[in-house]
């Protein structure tokens, strides 16, 4: 019974997140810390510690994101201006790179140090996350497709580990905004260089 009310407190707050996320609130970083505080537990409960793991990560950057989206130099012109940018050329192939070998080093710990019963797939969503925190940290327009891939994974990921309706229901909401937070950025947003 706690468990599937924990998930309903978090399926509220990560709708509340994913607007805010739409409309590059600075508040969204508030929020996300909110809620990777309670899929922290969560994850955990269920051992998909790869994810638990990230939850505490990601309060630590929703800080530096926080800072970040402040900075006067990234900060939008106008509260209700979308800024974005594509990833600079070799960029990406640094950000492939570096992404296999935080997957391959988290799947290591799971694999060897825990009693994950899903170590390549927990490893898989932890690093998409990871690097998409990052990604969406610099504005990268790019950091939709992350989404969507690891929102993809995580639901087949959170059926297998028998995660209550919530959750599976908020991570295939997720998948959809995915695809809608590309087309509001890209049609309504600014780039810059």
């Amino acid at each position: 019974m706690f468990w599937d009310i924990l998930q309903y407190i978090g399926l509220f707050a990560s709708f509340l997140y994913l607007w805010l996320e739409f409309h590059q609130r600075p508040a969204m970083w508030i929020v996300s810390a909110t809620c990777s505080a309670i899929y922290a537990s969560i994850y955990c409960h269920a051992q998909i510690y790869g994810d638990m793991s990230f939850s505490l990560f990601n309060i630590c950057m929703c800080a530096y994101g926080f800072w970040k989206w402040m900075h006067k130099k990234t900060a939008p012109a106008q509260k209700k201006e979308i800024i974005y940018r594509h990833f600079r050329w070799g960029e990406f192939g640094v950000v492939m790179l570096v992404t296999a070998a935080i997957w391959y080093a988290i799947y290591l710990i799971l694999e060897h140090l825990t009693d994950s019963p899903v170590p390549a797939l927990d490893a898989f969503t932890t690093t998409l996350n990871i690097v998409g925190t990052w990604v969406l940290a610099q504005k990268i327009i790019e950091v939709w497709g992350y989404w969507f891939l690891v929102n993809l994974v995580s639901i087949y990921l959170y059926m297998k580990r028998g995660l209550h309706f919530t959750t599976i229901l908020l991570y295939a909401f997720y998948l959809g905004a995915s695809v809608y937070g590309w087309w509001k950025w890209k049609h309504y947003g600014k780039r810059t260089s």
